[in-house]
């Protein structure tokens, strides 16, 4: 199947080079597209918070870099410090310096949103924790109690008003800055099949609804996973997450909408780069290696002087 004429693309859609950071924040897919974008020598900032599902606490955390308001929600498991808006991979050893770690992140968040022209989302579900205490749904439960939460499928309505504001402020602050949306292509099995469904259901609903607004669009990961591959040798092993065949066919339409035909060159460039650089030497202190290595690094740095922006 020839994706790219099964998906031709939009009229109009962003335009990604390498001279502007690219931010992306969102479920794992999300990083999976982050990696990519790095080894094709763009500037990426990806998931400062870690990985984060729900539509309810990006959009928060978006909103409180925006505004500088940021009321700390910490929580301790033995004598770790995690705090519910963020994934488990942020973490300190106290609470001061959690919320100094926290700070930093929000702050690098903003810097490169002063200088991005691109922003990507991907939404993973729509079912959220809600965290009894102070009724907001939480990025990760953190192995705490499960009566602390109740397990919602946050109404449409709810997750649209939040993203509306935040995407108003988004648009004040940086009238430039265009958002794509994706919805992740993971089956999130342990909710239930039928759940799954519903909750993409309610993704795709709402990602239409904020595609009418200027300057947001919508890229189909999910589409393209679930609907056009639609074959399990696109899957891992446990049949609900994407495997590297499948994130590399999402990743040539990706390029096919959003790269200039002299990005796409310069990918290509850099691509074949990064595979010499990756090359194992089967000998490596033979002369044969020397040379080859000597070859490599004339070639990399011959690029690099021609395309100084390319972040290697």
């Amino acid at each position: 199947m020839n994706l790219l004429n099964e998906l031709p693309g939009p009229d109009h859609q962003p335009v990604i080079d390498h001279h502007a950071p690219i931010l992306l924040l969102g479920s794992c897919f999300s990083s999976n597209i982050a990696k990519e974008l790095a080894n094709s020598g763009f500037h990426v900032l990806s998931n400062p918070f870690g990985v984060i599902f729900h539509p309810e606490p990006i959009a928060r955390f978006i909103r409180e870099c925006l505004q500088e308001i940021f009321p700390e929600r910490i929580v301790q498991r033995e004598d770790v410090f995690l705090s519910w808006d963020a994934s488990s991979e942020v973490y300190a050893m106290s609470e001061e310096q959690l919320k100094t770690d926290l700070a930093a992140i929000r702050a690098e968040f903003r810097s490169q949103l002063e200088k991005a022209k691109v922003l990507i989302v991907t939404l993973g579900s729509a079912h959220g924790y809600r965290l009894k205490l102070t009724g907001e749904i939480v990025t990760n439960c953190h192995k705490a109690s499960k009566t602390a939460f109740s397990k919602e499928l946050i109404p449409i309505e709810e997750m649209e008003s939040s993203w509306s504001e935040t995407l108003q402020l988004l648009k004040t602050a940086y009238p430039e800055l265009e958002v794509i949306f994706t919805v992740s292509p993971v089956r999130y099995s342990r909710d239930g099949w039928v759940e799954n469904n519903r909750s993409k259901a309610r993704l795709l609903q709402l990602t239409e609804l904020l595609e009418q607004k200027e300057g947001i669009f919508y890229f189909p990961a999910y589409e393209i996973v679930n609907d056009l591959l639609r074959d399990y040798r696109y899957f891992e092993k446990d049949g609900v997450h994407p495997n590297s065949l499948a994130i590399e066919q999402v990743w040539e339409v990706f390029r096919s909408w959003y790269f200039t035909a002299e990005t796409q060159k310069l990918v290509k460039e850099t691509e074949a780069l990064r595979q010499m650089e990756q090359h194992r030497l089967l000998f490596p202190e033979s002369a044969a290696s020397e040379r080859f290595l000597e070859n490599f690094h004339k070639k990399r740095e011959s690029f690099l002087s021609l395309h100084s922006y390319i972040n290697w």
